[in-house]
This record gives C-alpha cells, sequence and structure tokens, in this order.
C-alpha cells in the first residue's frame, strides 16, 4: 500500500512538473523569451567566409594580354607560367609558382599599382566578399608581399593615378532625376517638453514609432525629478523613453550599474518592439560587461516598455572591447548595427589587433546573419547606418586610420584628423560601392538617410587646414556643416556647405516629404546664420532642405547658455522631431530647468506647404 501510494505521488508529482513546463513555455511565448539572444552566433563567427573560385582551366594567353606579364616570371625573367587562369570575374590572372608561408599559391594579375609594384592575389576575401590584393616585389631574389587596397584596372595598361581613385567624391554632379512637387515655405514649433534633475542629462537619439508617437534615449547623471527612480548606487545609467505624438511620456526604460551604461541609439522594429544600443562599463550589476574596459549592449522592449532580452558582445578581458554607435530596422524585421572594437575575441576572434569598425545584422532575436569588420591601425567606427525599403544599407565609417582597409584614404590623418568612409551594401551585406569624405582636416560624417530613388545623403562637419580642398570646393569658418546626396550607383547629385565664420555642426538628418531636415549646433552670426544673435557658447540649429540641397526654412535655437540639437526624425503625419539637450531656461528653452548643466528636451515642429 506504501508503495502504491508512492507511484501515485510519484506520477503527481511528474504531472505538475509537465503542467508548470508548459505553463512556463506559454509565459516565454508570450513575454518573448522563447528564444534565447544570440544563440547561433558562436557558429556565425567561427564560419569561413565564402571564397573566390579560380578557374583553373583557363582560357590560353599571349604576353600582350597582360600589363605586367613579367610578374609571373622568376627574377631571372624565366617565365613560370604562361597558362592564363581566370577569376571569377573573369579576369587574367598568372600563377607565380610560389608560395606562401602557409602554403598558399600566390597569383598575378599582371596589373601595377600607383606605385609600379605589381598586384598580386592568394585567393583569398576580406569580410566585404572581395578578393585581398597584394603589392609585390623581390627583394634579394624573394617576393614580398603588403596587404593594399588598391586594385588592378583591367580597362588600362597605364599604371594608375594614386591621386584620382575612383571612390573619390568630386564636385562633379549629375542631375536628380525626379523632384518633389511639394515646396516648404515655413515652420512652427508645435509643443517643446523638457527632461531632466539637477545632474548632466544628454539626449542621445530620437527615433519614429509606427504608432504617431516617437522614442529617445538618454544617458544621465541625475537622481532626482524626472530620474527619482533611478538607482543611488549606480554611476551614469541610461534610459529609453516612449512619447505620444503630443509629446506625453508614456513609459520609461532605465537601466544603471556601478559603472557607465549608454544607450547611443534605438530603433523600433517591424514588429512594434524597440531595440536600444550602446555599451555597458558596468563589472556588477547587469548587464555585465566582458571586455576589460567596456562592453557592447543590445536591449530589446516590448511595444508597453516591458524587458524581454539584454544581449552583452562575447568578449575577452584581454582587450579594451566594443561598443554600438548605430542601429537601424531591416525589412525583414530583424536590425542592423554599427561602431567600432578594440578585440581579438568573441565576434572578433582572429581578426587581428588592429581597431575595428563593424556593421553586424541580426535577427529580431539578435542572432547574428552576417558580419564585416574594417580594420586600421588608429580609430575605426560606423558612426551612422540607414535601411531602405529593398534592405539596402547606407553607412558611415569615420576613421584616423590611413592604412589596413583604409589605405585608400588621400589624406594622412595629422594630430588625430578624421576622414569618412560612406559605403552602400546590399541586404546580404555586399558591398555595392564606397566613397572618400575627405580634406586635409577633420571630414566627420556622424548622419546618413536613405532617399527614396535608391540613393541617400550624407551630413557631417569639416574643416582645412589652408584652403578648400578634397571633396570641398569651398569653406566659411572654423568648422561647417556639410551635405551631400548620391543616387544609387553612387553618383553625386549635390553638395553643399552650411555654416559661417565660427564652428558649425551637423549632427543628424531625415527624409521629409519635399526635402530633408538638419540639426546640430552653431556660434556663427553669418553666412547661412546672418543676422542671428547666440545666446551662450552656441546654440542648436534646425533647417529645411529642399530636394535640391536649398535652404527653404530655418530656426535658430537660442538660449543664454549652451544649446544643442543631436537628433531629429519623421513622425509618420509628416512633422518632425528634434532631439537634444540644453543648459539654458531662457529664450527657445523658456520654461527647462536648465541653470548651467544640461537637460534633456524634445521639440516638434510642423512644416508650411505648398
Amino acid at each position: 500500500m506504501k508503495k502504491a501510494n508512492k507511484k501515485v505521488i510519484i506520477i503527481a508529482v511528474a504531472a505538475l512538473v509537465l503542467v508548470a513546463g508548459i505553463v512556463a513555455g506559454i509565459i516565454a511565448l508570450t513575454t518573448g523569451n522563447a528564444s534565447v539572444p544570440g544563440k547561433k552566433n558562436e557558429d556565425e563567427v567561427n564560419a569561413t567566409p565564402d571564397s573566390i573560385t579560380l578557374i583553373e582551366k583557363g582560357d590560353e594567353v599571349k604576353k600582350e594580354d597582360v600589363t605586367a606579364i613579367t610578374a609571373a616570371t622568376k627574377p631571372d625573367g624565366t617565365v613560370v607560367d604562361n597558362k592564363g587562369i581566370k577569376d571569377k570575374a573573369g579576369h587574367i590572372i598568372y600563377d607565380t609558382g610560389e608560395k606562401d608561408a602557409a602554403g598558399n599559391p600566390i597569383y598575378t594579375t599582371g596589373k601595377l599599382d600607383s606605385k609600379g609594384n605589381v598586384l598580386y592575389t592568394k585567393n583569398q576575401v576580406n569580410s566585404f566578399g572581395q578578393l585581398i590584393y597584394y603589392s609585390g616585389n623581390y627583394v634579394d631574389g624573394k617576393l614580398v608581399l603588403s596587404a593594399t587596397v588598391e586594385k588592378p584596372d583591367y580597362t588600362s595598361n597605364e599604371k594608375p593615378n594614386p591621386y584620382k581613385p575612383q571612390e573619390q567624391t568630386t564636385t562633379v554632379t549629375v542631375p536628380l532625376k525626379e523632384e518633389s512637387s511639394v515646396k516648404i515655405t515655413g515652420m512652427k514649433r508645435d509643443y517643446i517638453q523638457f527632461l531632466g534633475g539637477r545632474g548632466m542629462d544628454n539626449m542621445l537619439a530620437v527615433s519614429q514609432c509606427k504608432d504617431g508617437g516617437y522614442v529617445a534615449t538618454v544617458y544621465s547623471n541625475s537622481y532626482d525629478a524626472d530620474f527619482a527612480d533611478a538607482s543611488k548606487d549606480w554611476a551614469g545609467h541610461g534610459s529609453v523613453v516612449k512619447y505620444d505624438a503630443d509629446g506625453k511620456v508614456l513609459w520609461t526604460y532605465r537601466v544603471g550599474g556601478d559603472s557607465e551604461i549608454m544607450l547611443n541609439d534605438v530603433v523600433e522594429l517591424k514588429d512594434g518592439t524597440v531595440v536600444a544600443v550602446g555599451c555597458t562599463l558596468s563589472s556588477e550589476a547587469e548587464p555585465k560587461k566582458t571586455s576589460k574596459s567596456h562592453s557592447a549592449i543590445i536591449i530589446r522592449l516590448k511595444a508597453n516598455g516591458d524587458h524581454m532580452w539584454t544581449y552583452v558582445f562575447p568578449g575577452s578581458e584581454e582587450f579594451t572591447g566594443e561598443f554600438i554607435q548605430s542601429v537601424a530596422a531591416t525589412p525583414d524585421g530583424g536590425f542592423v548595427v554599427g561602431g567600432k572594437a578594440e578585440s581579438n575575441a568573441g565576434f572578433f576572434k582572429g581578426e587581428g589587433q588592429a581597431r575595428k569598425a563593424f556593421l553586424f545584422k541580426f535577427d529580431k532575436n539578435c542572432n547574428l546573419k552576417w558580419r564585416r569588420i574594417l580594420s586600421g591601425s588608429m580609430s575605426n567606427n560606423i558612426a551612422a547606418v540607414d535601411v531602405n525599403k529593398n534592405g539596402d544599407i547606407f553607412a558611415t565609417c569615420v576613421t584616423v586610420s590611413n592604412d589596413g582597409d583604409f589605405a585608400g584614404i588621400l589624406y594622412p590623418a595629422k594630430a588625430g584628423a578624421y576622414n569618412t568612409v560612406l559605403m552602400k551594401l546590399n541586404k546580404n551585406g555586399d558591398l555595392e560601392w564606397k566613397k572618400y569624405l575627405q580634406g586635409s582636416g577633420n571630414s566627420q560624417y556622424e548622419a546618413v538617410c536613405a532617399t527614396d530613388d535608391g540613393g541617400c545623403v550624407v551630413a557631417g562637419s569639416f574643416n582645412v587646414n589652408k584652403r578648400a580642398d578634397g571633396i570641398y570646393s569651398m569653406t566659411y569658418g572654423k568648422s561647417d556643416g556639410y551635405v551631400i546626396r548620391y543616387n544609387k550607383d553612387g553618383d553625386v547629385n549635390w553638395g553643399r556647405v552650411v555654416g559661417g565664420a565660427g564652428a558649425d555642426y551637423i549632427n543628424a538628418i531625415t527624409k521629409i516629404d519635399g526635402g530633408f531636415v538638419i540639426v546640430g549646433k552653431t556660434d556663427s552670426t553669418n553666412g547661412d546664420f546672418s543676422g542671428e544673435i547666440i545666446g551662450g557658447k552656441a546654440d542648436g540649429f534646425i533647417m529645411y532642405l529642399n530636394e535640391k540641397g536649398e535652404t527653404s526654412a530655418q530656426l535658430v535655437l537660442d538660449g543664454k547658455n549652451e544649446d544643442l540639437g543631436k537628433s531629429v526624425c519623421t513622425l509618420a503625419d509628416g512633422t518632425v522631431v528634434v532631439a537634444g539637450s540644453t543648459a539654458s531656461k531662457d529664450g527657445f528653452f523658456h520654461g527647462s530647468k536648465a541653470d548651467n548643466q544640461f537637460n534633456c528636451f524634445v521639440a516638434k515642429f510642423t512644416a508650411d506647404k505648398e
């Protein structure tokens, strides 16, 4: 009898466990926690990229078919291989008969780089799937190779001109095929809302939502007023704030730890959930860093602000870590992120010690679909990213490097000067084209938006050392804003300077019906800001541009202290929201509680159209 009772008890317990498991599964499904974020990522990191296939039995060729046929010979001129081999694109290459230290066969393209050295390949591809080339010459009878970004020019037998790379943006433009019939004649402010405490509060990003509202990210070290719920044990903390179309706060998600946690960008996905990205320096509270200094983080929230999951990049205490700067939703329901890393672990295992810029594609559950990495010896960062309705990706990479993947930079960085590479990739991460945005000073483009014609508009700031040079035909002052529009093929439709004799910066751009809106800050009182009176160190500004880049309306966001327009987005009804920070409580910012320290603001604008 006791044995029977024991058996009944065991069955009952098992049934309860089964029911509990089913209930837990239902709860997990309804809360979005059924999938473990990033569960497939380790396999993806270890996967080998597709290689370019060589056709071993190519057509016979004559010596005159290749510029530097002697590249396929021994140092004494004896021909090693006179049988033509073609790469995947049908270009002729030759087997040198030599191998590198790893035993890989070395081939020659038979073409020269800009310095007159022969270009070689080892049938290896970079993270974009493109063939890697080497500049080579014989030293003491031994073939010495150096990685290069130069490519063989199969259209000419002339030595390439190192000062005119095809990727360089020039003043040559092509006309717009279509122009909007909407004309903007003015603008008005619908409202302004403030968020802050007695500490330093900065609004970093704002992004539209399909319900007509918007979400914003904040970095703060306040613990009172609007941040009274922040733990006093936290260091600088991050927040995601959801607003309705009228500027009312619907919900707030806050995260903090024993060190800084920053949420640099935010986006709503196709299913209405929200993804915020940034980095954590916390070593105790969640999310914990996995690297020496900081680790990249991705946080997904429900549409009502409830937490779904947090994903921390895999790293190692041996390396500094990773940092996500930008995020954009993709049409398939996932998202892409861009940032920078100083790591040789986790996602960057086997990528060497160089400093990297990265662009990763994830599905909505944070499973990695593909990764693209660009390396150089100095700082490199994917600063901005946007995606069009076809899934094409536009990204800006701000770099101080002029070696590695950035060896095509014509103006070497001096004293930490920045240059920018603009890239267009398809939805699979294949590079379609790239453009170098550079001059003798800083060229820092941290804003990009896709256009309806398959192209994009990129915006940022620049200065030059002595005169207008590089891609710039003119300059106003200490630093100026710059906006360039590209078509789907990477041709320039137009470019324009924004600024005056002072220091002017463009921080963000958004597409609207009839043109574009840019925001930033200025301390100029002439040029594009003639007649303005700067209230403090600098004022924020909002400027409407038409399809041709001409100013159609503008407003300086002025107060007696420093003010900044940091981010901008277009809402579902076509109105525009500007987000930023202010240390003022007068002028445009009347009603704020800021008093020399920064508070956050969001302001909504409606354009006058005809």
